[in-house]
């Protein structure tokens, strides 16, 4: 897709290079535009956090759009297996994604993400966290890092594991449903 970016970046600046002549306009010794690298610099930025969808719709990019709000249906192995609800954000772009995480008793913000999509079983998200118990938590929970990895069923449902470091030993499962598309 980079390589895509480039060519239609040094068409363009020719394109409007040769607009110029045609039209009699000289532009000031200072003033460069449009050049190649500026082009492709607004075509990188526009296709990494808008172009990408629609080129996705047309069958171009293969990477599964997951943004949006999510609900979740999760259990713990603390405590005998306890389960929680949660609401999760993910917002993505091209080339990044961000998760957020939040339960009654704590937020988990993504440390790093990755969509993982040539998988035999599908598509998965990877992310690594880091959890901070809000002030209503149980005393024994404090801030740790953990790791998840989620299973996309279909564009609308996720589901998967978990697992805490080691200070805290805790593993579970997570179902997520997609409820919007947009972000807050």
């Amino acid at each position: 897709m980079v390589l895509g970016i480039a060519l239609v970046s040094v068409g363009l600046a020719y394109g409007f290079h040769w607009l110029m002549l045609h039209m009699n306009i000289q532009a000031p010794w200072w003033v460069e535009l449009p050049s190649a690298p500026g082009i492709a610099g607004v075509l990188y930025e526009a296709f990494d956090k808008w172009l990408w969808r629609w080129f996705r719709k047309i069958g171009i990019v293969k990477i599964p759009d997951i943004q949006g709000q999510w609900e979740v249906d999760g259990y713990t192995s603390f405590e005998q297996k306890r389960s929680f609800k949660a609401k999760v954000i993910i917002r993505q772009t091209w080339t990044h994604i961000s998760v957020y995480l939040e339960t009654e008793q704590s937020i988990s913000r993504s440390l790093a993400a990755s969509l993982s999509f040539n998988q035999p079983e599908g598509a998965f998200l990877i992310y690594h966290y880091r959890n901070e118990p809000k002030p209503n938590a149980m005393k024994t929970m404090h801030a740790h890092r953990g790791t998840a990895l989620l299973r996309l069923k279909n564009d609308e449902f996720m589901e998967g594991e978990y697992y805490t470091g080691r200070d805290r030993q805790n593993y579970g499962g997570l179902t997520l449903r997609r409820v919007s598309k947009t972000c807050r």
